[in-house]
C-alpha cells in the first residue's frame, strides 16, 4: 500500500500528549518517526494508567496512555544534556525532514537543539514547536497542562450541569489532542510550502490558541454581543432542543438543527402542538424559552426506552444517538467503522494490543499501523548504526558513559 507521507523522516523530541499525538498521526500516514526519550526514565506517559493490566515493566513497556498514542515510532534513549547526546540530535536533524518538540520555551535553546542551532545542519528542516501558551508573550514561560489550558480558555466555565457554577473538565483532553491536530496541520502546510520554495521554516502552535480556536462559534456572541455563556449540561447555547433527555432506561440525545427538523421532531414524538406553540416557533424563541420546552419534553422521553426512542427518531430522520459508555462505544465502532479498531503484536507485552485505527480515508493511498508502541530505547542501537553509521564500539562507549 502506498502511504501519503512515505519517505518523510521525523525527529520526535516530544513527550506527554499533544506532541506525541501529532507525531503519531504523521507516522500513521507513513512517515518514519524516531522518538527520543530520556534514558531509564522515558516519556512521562509510560507511567500513566487507568487499567491495572498495564502496570508491568514500567517504564520499559509503558502505561496504557503511552501505548495508545505512540505507535508507528522507533524509540531511542539519548541524554541530550551531554555533548555526545546533543551531537546525536544534530546528526538526526541533518537526516530528518521535520523536528517536533514540546519542551517549555527556552529549554531547547539551552540544550542547543532549537531551530537556529539545528537548521545549520539542515537548511530545509521544518521545525515544529508546541507549547501551552506560545513561544513568546507574557504567559510563555508558565507551566501548563491540558486542564490549565482548558481553565484559562474558559472551557471549564461552560462545561457542567445546568445552572452549576462548579468548573467541570470535559472527559476528553481537548487542549492536548486539539493542539496536536493543529500542529499536524501546520507541519503538513510547511511541507507543502517547502515543495514549492525549497525552504524549511519554524512553525509553532500553542494549546491555548488551538483551544480558543475551537471556541470560535462563541466569539462573535461574547466579544461583540456581550453574551454570557454558562454551563448547560448536554445542551447547546445556540440550539434548542439539542441535548440529552432521560428515557425509561437511560439517555437519548436529540439534535434539531433547523426549524424544519424541529417540526418533524414534534410530529415524530406525538407532540405536534409543540411545533405551533408560539413560544417555540423559531430556534431563537426556543433558546429564550429553553427551560419551558425542556420541561415539556422531559415527561415525553421518560415514557419510552432509549431503544424505542432511537427507532422512532431514526425513522423520522431526526439526528439522535444513545448516550453510550466507552466500552459500548468501542464495541459499536467495530460494527460502524470496522477499520477503526485493529490490533498489533507487542513484544514487550507478549500479546496483541488493541489500537484505535486511522480516521483518514484516501482513494489512492492510505495510512496503516506498522509498528507497536516502542519499548523504551528499543531502537537506539538500530538507529545509531543504520541511520548515523555509528560503529558497534562507538555505541558501546555511548552506553558505558550513559549517553544512551
Amino acid at each position: 500500500m502506498r502511504r501519503p507521507l512515505e519517505g518523510i523522516k521525523v525527529l520526535d523530541l516530544t513527550h506527554g500528549v499533544a506532541g506525541p499525538y501529532c507525531s503519531m498521526i504523521l507516522g500513521d500516514l507513513g512517515a518514519d518517526i524516531i522518538k527520543v526519550e530520556k534514558p531509564e526514565r522515558g516519556d512521562a506517559t509510560r507511567y500513566m494508567n487507568v487499567s491495572e493490566k498495564f502496570n508491568v515493566d514500567i517504564p520499559r513497556v509503558g502505561g496504557d496512555y503511552f501505548l495508545a498514542v505512540n505507535r508507528n515510532k522507533r524509540s531511542i534513549a539519548v541524554e541530550m544534556k551531554t555533548e555526545e547526546g546533543r551531537r546525536i540530535i544534530e546528526d538526526l536533524a541533518a537526516w530528518a525532514d521535520i523536528v517536533i518538540q514540546n519542551f517549555r520555551p527556552g529549554v531547547t535553546r539551552r540544550l542547543g537543539v532549537d531551530y537556529p542551532a539545528l537548521k545549520q545542519f539542515n537548511p530545509k528542516l521544518i521545525y515544529a514547536n508546541i507549547s501551552a501558551y506560545g513561544m513568546d508573550g507574557i504567559l510563555s514561560e508558565k507551566a501548563g497542562m491540558d486542564i490549565a489550558v482548558q481553565a484559562r480558555s474558559g472551557v471549564l466555565r461552560i462545561t457542567g450541569a445546568l445552572d452549576s457554577n462548579e468548573p467541570v473538565r470535559p472527559g476528553a483532553s481537548i487542549a492536548d489532542f486539539g493542539g496536536g491536530i493543529f500542529l499536524t496541520t501546520a507541519v503538513l502546510a510547511a511541507l507543502y510550502d517547502r515543495e514549492r520554495t525549497g525552504e524549511g521554516q519554524e512553525v509553532s502552535v500553542s494549546l491555548l490558541d488551538a483551544t480558543m480556536s475551537m471556541l470560535i462559534n462563541y466569539s462573535v456572541a461574547v466579544v461583540d454581543g456581550g453574551a454570557v455563556v454558562t454551563p448547560l449540561g448536554s445542551g447547546h447555547p445556540q440550539l434548542v432542543p439539542y441535548q440529552a433527555f432521560s428515557t425509561a432506561d437511560g439517555y437519548v440525545v436529540v439534535a434539531t438543527g433547523t426549524n424544519k427538523t424541529y417540526r418533524t421532531f414534534c410530529d415524530a414524538i406525538g407532540r405536534p402542538d409543540l411545533a405551533v406553540d408560539p413560544r417555540y416557533a423559531s430556534n431563537q424563541s426556543r433558546v429564550q424559552n429553553r427551560k419551558a420546552i425542556v420541561a415539556d419534553l422531559n415527561p415525553v422521553f421518560k415514557a419510552r426506552t432509549t431503544a424505542e426512542w432511537i427507532k422512532v427518531l431514526e425513522d423520522a430522520d431526526i439526528p439522535c444517538a444513545p448516550v453510550n459508555d466507552l466500552a459500548t462505544a468501542y464495541a459499536e465502532l467495530r460494527e460502524t467503522s470496522p477499520g477503526m479498531i485493529s490490533s498489533v503484536e507487542h513484544p514487550g507485552l507478549g500479546t496483541k494490543l488493541t489500537q484505535l485505527g486511522i480516521p483518514f480515508q484516501f482513494s489512492n493511498c492510505g495510512g496503516d499501523i506498522r509498528r507497536p508502541p516502542p519499548m523504551l530505547g528499543e531502537h537506539t542501537g538500530e538507529v545509531l548504526s543504520e541511520i548515523l553509521g555509528r560503529s558497534a564500539e562507538d555505541v558501546a562507549s555511548l552506553r558505558k558513559h550513559k549517553v544512551i
